[in-house]
């Protein structure tokens, strides 16, 4: 077993889509009279920190310092997302709040650990110049002792077609290394990143054809990807079956671990942080991919969306080794 990389060093910003995430769990006995539908009785509520927010606790749980910007609504659903995290000490002083725009709430309804519904509150705020400069105000004060920043797509509006060039030419004049988990919507417009991680179906929306996991169908896809964005590491999760990642050096995939799946929820979430904070460490792509699989992995032990810890990962079995780590300048 390998030793745990020491993260405590390392400065990261996430910016991006801020959520509120919200778990109803129950139990079905009977059908409804009324319609064809399972009758939840209601157990209990759990809500949580999610999308960009997700990503920031991630980071936190593998014991690097972060700090997170994007925007929320003035309702209670926001509220309650500041609260949730300065219960987990992150600071809110870059999340803006808008009085035109409702923050995004996902209540899903699971009998047991059976997914049965979700339910999306959500409004896609338009473009706006004056936002638009405002947002790259607020990431540039977080910008300060930072190792890398995450730009965490959802595609609920913090990024689009005017933004997304001047947010990474302010990273890249900082001299910080960007990590991105996009979109389809957006996917081509991410040029020029250190890292760019898409699952294995973003990636094939955006070539506009299936991919195939046998033969060279998969490295030619990542060829084409890499050489389109311009990107330094390309990382297409793949699920169960692990990573593939494509760099200056060539190609490589990891498989995945077996694990006791529960839930996908947030499993990407916990592998762009790894990722992200393997790339702020200075760590190669071999070891992103062997840390960002293992905290993919873990992330689906459980129900819901919760960050994956140190503790987890010096528990677990499969830690991949690492050489002495160095803080790039």
């Amino acid at each position: 077993m390998g030793l745990v990389p020491d993260f405590k060093r390392i400065k990261l910003v996430v910016a991006g889509d801020l959520m509120l995430d919200t778990c109803c769990t129950g139990t079905v006995h009977r059908r409804s009279p009324e319609a064809p539908v399972d009758v939840l009785d209601w157990e209990s509520r759990m809500d949580s920190a999610g999308g960009a927010a997700n990503v920031a606790l991630n980071i936190q749980g593998l014991g690097a310092q972060v700090g997170l910007t994007g925007w929320i609504g003035k309702d209670q659903p926001g509220l309650l997302l500041r609260e949730l995290l300065q219960q987990n000490k992150i600071s809110d002083q870059g999340i803006m709040e808008l009085l035109d725009f409702p923050t995004t709430h996902k209540t899903r309804y699971l009998n047991g650990s059976k997914h049965l519904l979700r339910v999306d509150h959500e409004s896609r705020i338009p473009i706006r110049r004056e936002l638009i400069e405002q947002q790259s105000g607020v990431l540039e004060e977080l910008l300060s002792n930072c190792n890398a920043v995450v730009m965490q797509d959802y595609d609920k509006g913090y990024f689009n077609a005017s933004n997304i060039k001047d947010l990474i030419s302010l990273c890249q004049q900082h001299c910080i290394p960007v990590a991105v988990d996009p979109k389809k919507d957006h996917f081509w417009l991410y040029q020029g990143v250190d890292l760019f991680k898409p699952n294995l179906k973003e990636l094939e929306q955006a070539l506009g054809r299936p991919v195939s996991l046998e033969g060279n169908d998969l490295e030619e896809a990542c060829a084409e990807t890499r050489n389109r964005l311009g990107c330094r590491i390309l990382m297409v999760t793949l699920g169960e079956q692990g990573i593939a990642v494509m760099n200056q050096e060539g190609w490589f995939r990891r498989k995945g671990n077996p694990r006791n799946v529960v839930d996908v929820c947030g499993a990407g979430d916990s592998v762009i942080a790894a990722a992200a904070c393997g790339l702020a460490l200075g760590l190669c792509s071999m070891q992103i991919a062997d840390l960002a699989n293992l905290c993919g992995g873990l992330a689906c032990e459980h129900s819901g969306t919760r960050p994956v810890t140190i503790a987890q990962i010096r528990a677990s079995q499969t830690i991949p080794a690492y050489p002495k780590q160095r803080i790039p300048s």
